[in-house]
């Protein structure tokens, strides 16, 4: 019986030996796993550190070709290297700034080069394209406009907004809606006509390209939230305040004054800002008078007076009847002269001419666009209208009200 127990016993320790209990079994396969996810960690480590050098090691190879590498730009990125290269340049020599409003200075691009503003043009463009370049400084007010001109012969040459506008295959017409050759200006006439402008975040519609290039803009909407009388001072002979039809003594014209040097919220929101500000020139506004049966559009009395040195003005009675083409449209009793006229509004709003024959009296485009003679101290819209500089470059758009032009 002893024997037969210990051989038993025997047996049972043996099993003990062979089979672990679950304690030693979870310890053993906790240190297995703990092995695998060091070396598996190791392993990511190394992974990750040849990437990240190898990257680092194309970065560094890509640098150093493009330091030997010749790049192109678009014609346009180099006017705006050009820009920035002469903007830099006067900071440091402020000096050499137009002092004057309307003067203009000029630096070539080698001077730029020169003083380190930028490299050689021949760095920026193509291949075998040689290319020339100025940048013009005009004083225009507080503001500089910097224009920058390039000329890389048949590839590419800078082109002003004017030019543009009156280079363009077809742009030039005789008959229907379009831009017109008039008196020695181009000048939109009809109902349905491609010339809105965006300056800043307001439309403008062109009114007409003067002798001198100026491009003549009108507020499409005009101050909506300010109307404003012509005049509403006493007046003597009325022995009340119908005001007087003087234009350069009348409050409309105070008003276009401050709305430039020092703009409400509404009028700032609606016109320009500093830098677009830069972008008009100053000119002769056209104030003469004239009767409501005068005939013609071409601004004969109108400019038989001005008031020189405006940057905001109004449109005169010649120019409003001159972008009708109905043959009717004859003086400003004329119904036919809101036919086919892209200046009619649903709304009314002041021109810059008044009555020849009565002092208390001034013209303006009623709801629906006829002409009408009104008392000065009447409230109506005021729709500036600026002269934009000669010098303003086209960037892109088609001048419809989806695609207005945009300038550089």
């Amino acid at each position: 019986m002893s024997t037969n127990f210990n051989i038993v016993k025997k047996k049972k320790d043996d099993d003990e030996e062979d089979f672990m209990d679950e304690d030693e079994i979870e310890e053993s396969e906790s240190k297995s796993s703990g092995t695998f996810n060091q070396d598996a960690k190791k392993r990511m480590i190394l992974f990750m550190g040849i990437l990240l050098g190898g990257l680092l090691l194309l970065f560094l190879v890509l640098y150093i070709v493009s330091l030997f590498s010749h790049s192109t730009y678009q014609y346009e990125d180099i006017e705006n290297v050009l820009k920035n290269a002469a903007i830099a340049y006067f900071k440091e020599n402020d000096s050499y700034l137009p002092v004057n409003d309307g003067d203009i200075v000029e630096v070539d691009s080698s001077n730029l080069v020169a003083t380190g503003k930028m490299r050689d043009l021949s760095e920026y463009t193509p291949d075998g394209v040689l290319c020339s370049a100025t940048v013009q400084v005009e004083k225009s007010g507080t503001q500089y406009l910097y224009t920058p001109y390039l000329n890389c012969g048949d590839q590419y040459t800078t082109m002003d907004f004017s030019k543009k506008l009156t280079q363009d295959s077809n742009s030039i017409v005789t008959e229907g809606y379009g831009l017109y050759s008039m008196n020695g200006e181009y000048v939109f006439r009809g109902e349905n006509v491609n010339n809105y402008v965006q300056l800043g975040d307001q439309l403008w519609r062109i009114v007409k390209i003067s002798s001198n290039n100026n491009v003549v803009l009108i507020h499409n909407t005009g101050i909506t939230y300010e109307i404003q009388p012509w005049d509403d001072r006493w007046n003597e002979s009325t022995k009340y305040s119908s005001g007087f039809n003087q234009y350069k003594n009348s409050r409309i014209y105070e008003y276009l004054l401050n709305a430039y040097q020092s703009p409400s919220e509404n009028a700032s929101k609606l016109l320009l800002s500093d830098e677009d500000k830069a972008k008009i020139v100053s000119y002769n506004l056209c104030i003469g008078k004239r009767s409501a049966n005068s005939e013609g559009f071409q601004n004969k009395e109108e400019c038989a007076e001005v008031l020189p040195d405006q940057k905001y003005g109004l449109l005169t009675l010649s120019d409003y009847m001159a972008a009708s083409v109905d043959p009717n449209c004859k003086n400003a009793n004329s119904p036919s002269c809101l036919n086919y006229n892209y200046l009619v509004t649903k709304f009314d709003w002041w021109l810059a001419t008044a009555s020849k024959d009565d002092n208390t009296k001034a013209f303006l485009v009623d709801y629906g666009g006829k002409v009408s003679l009104t008392e000065a101290n009447h409230f109506s819209i005021v729709r500036p209208v600026v002269y934009l500089n000669s010098r303003i470059l086209y960037k892109s758009g088609s001048g419809t009200l989806e695609d207005p032009y945009i300038l550089k």
